[in-house]
């Protein structure tokens, strides 16, 4: 794991996935204000869009941190 630390280190890994994982009250608030659109096109476009959003945050950002350090994967520690 040597090579990770040249391109981010551990505690600046850690720093991002935290930030990261702290929008999850904010997006789950969003999820609900979607869902409750009663305009079922609408709530489902928006609903594609937040969706896009989480997945990126997950699959972007934190996946990629997780696999130079995998010991900051938070359903593992």
């Amino acid at each position: 794991m040597g090579n990770a630390k040249m391109i981010i280190d551990k505690a600046h890994a850690k720093r991002i996935i935290d930030l990261v994982v702290s929008l999850d009250p904010i997006l789950n608030k969003l999820a609900e204000e979607v869902t409750s659109i009663e305009n079922t096109e609408l709530s489902r476009e928006l609903r594609g869009a937040l969706a896009e959003i989480m997945g990126q945050a997950m699959m972007g950002i934190i996946v990629p941190l997780e696999k130079l350090f995998p010991e900051l994967n938070p359903d593992k520690a």
